[in-house]
């Protein structure tokens, strides 16, 4: 018994962490437990925690742990339009956070801005900052970070809890895939739907009073009505019944003869999406490419190039002609354009190569639009003119006669003697346009009709009248 309480003694008894050291100076007693614990909280104290940034704290406490993250970019002004209908995409949410956390890491007032949408309207839409969603309905919930890149593009970050699979509003797609139907509900409703606007994303006001402002031929109208007017109401009857609808037409003529106008006259009587596009816009490669996809993605719609010529799109003398694979491309390739009715400009007919004219389904018909005739330039001008103070002395029958001296020239030229009759009268210390003034304005004019195209570089070679060639 006392062999066995002696060693449960023992085990009772603490465990000696005392070692003592022979030193010059003497016996050192150290508790080696003590150094131990020394040692852990200097190491502890060295120790750095890992940080965390204030955004993914707050996108941690919103979305739980590893949240999913989708983002995407738009150049130019589509981002701002992008961004705008996000606030119509997620009209089924509500906002229940919103803040922005600057390059510094600090909280800063959210930044807005206003974008210009045509007809005098404009809208406020989220620049900069973090806007946080919860479903009205159930918990889906969800964040959006608004950014601007160092280039100047707007770009979201969609941020999703890990363990969503789908948000209502993604039509079927995968989660991190909101983006893909921010996009598609864009273009399906989206501002840009049914609105005239150039491809740079500029508005364009649609202004029916452009009708009297140009001195038209009956037969050019009457043509352009029936093949695109009557044509973009008539193209769902077509696709119904299986046939193609879309359509392209070629505007041919000298400059100044109003060629860009009557497009512009076109997209104001059509219902549908009308896009502008001139030369400088098509600079790099695959813009032409990029054209026609939008124009598909807003069908139906009219698709204005202006000025066709000046881009090499239409000769295949210019050099490599980098355009015109393209345009032939876009016109008739794999992908069919449903719903898209292109006109194009171009100010010589002469060069329009033949895999563009020559073939239905690309360019389908080659309207010319020629120099004005004796009623057309008397109608110009006395549309100019009466905009303009004029004396007593410029009666209808001045007009006329200063019209049929004008032979050759176009309607810029016609504005030319109007503005120059104008100027004349201003130097010489009168407020009116008087008789004089503007037969001297018309003869000055005519002087210089050499920088003007004349009648016969550009007659029809057909027995159609002097203002329009229809092939």
């Amino acid at each position: 018994m006392t062999k066995k309480n002696d060693e449960e003694n023992n085990e009772q008894k603490p465990t000696n962490t005392n070692i003592i050291i022979d030193t010059p100076f003497g016996e050192v007693n150290i508790d080696m437990k003590m150094v131990d614990n020394a040692k852990n909280a200097v190491y502890e104290s060295k120790r750095k925690d890992v940080w965390v940034s204030l955004f993914d704290r707050k996108m941690h406490a919103f979305l739980g742990d590893k949240p999913k993250r989708d983002s995407k970019y738009w150049s130019g002004k589509l981002g701002p339009l992008m961004k705008m209908h996000i606030d119509t995409f997620v009209e089924a949410y509500e906002i229940v956070d919103e803040f922005y956390i600057n390059d510094s890491g600090l909280l800063t007032p959210c930044v807005y801005d206003v974008i210009e949408l045509g007809n005098n309207s404009r809208k406020t839409y989220f620049v900069l900052g973090t806007r946080c969603y919860q479903s009205t309905n159930n918990d889906d919930r969800f964040c959006v970070n608004y950014k601007v890149d160092s280039d100047g593009d707007h770009r979201i970050e969609v941020y999703t809890r890990s363990d969503t699979e789908n948000i209502g509003f993604c039509r079927d797609t995968e989660l991190n895939q909101f983006i893909v139907g921010l996009e598609d509900h864009f273009y399906d409703c989206g501002v840009l739907n049914g609105a005239f606007f150039d491809l740079k994303y500029n508005f364009i006001p649609r202004d029916k009073k452009i009708d009297e402002l140009i001195a038209w031929d009956k037969e050019v109208k009457d043509i352009l009505w029936k093949e695109v007017i009557r044509f973009q109401e008539i193209m769902p009857q077509l696709k119904e019944m299986g046939k193609s609808n879309s359509r392209g037409i070629i505007l041919a003529g000298p400059p100044g003869t109003g060629k860009t106008m009557i497009a512009k006259w076109l997209a104001s009587n059509c219902d549908i999406t009308c896009i502008l596009i001139s030369a400088e816009m098509i600079s790099a490669k695959h813009d032409v490419k990029s054209c026609f996809e939008l124009a598909r993605k807003l069908s139906p719609t009219l698709l204005i190039v202006e000025d066709i010529d000046t881009t090499g799109a239409l000769d295949r003398n210019v050099a490599s002609h980098p355009l015109l694979g393209e345009f032939l491309q876009a016109m008739d390739g794999i992908v069919p354009n449903n719903g898209v009715i292109t006109i194009a400009t171009t100010n010589h007919s002469n060069k329009i190569d033949p895999a563009l004219a020559d073939r239905a389904g690309r360019f389908d018909r080659i309207i010319e639009v020629g120099l004005p005739k004796r009623a057309q330039r008397f109608q110009i001008l006395k549309q100019l003119l009466d905009k303009m103070p004029t004396s007593k002395s410029v009666t209808d029958c001045v007009i006329e006669k200063v019209a049929s001296s004008c032979d050759g020239l176009t309607g810029a030229w016609l504005s030319e003697v109007a503005t120059s009759s104008l100027i004349n009268s201003l130097v010489e210390n009168r407020t009116r346009i008087s008789k004089d003034d503007l037969i001297a304005s018309a003869k000055e004019v005519m002087d210089r009709r050499g920088l003007a195209y004349r009648i016969s570089s550009y007659e029809p070679i057909s027995t159609k009248p002097e203002g329009v060639y229809v092939q």
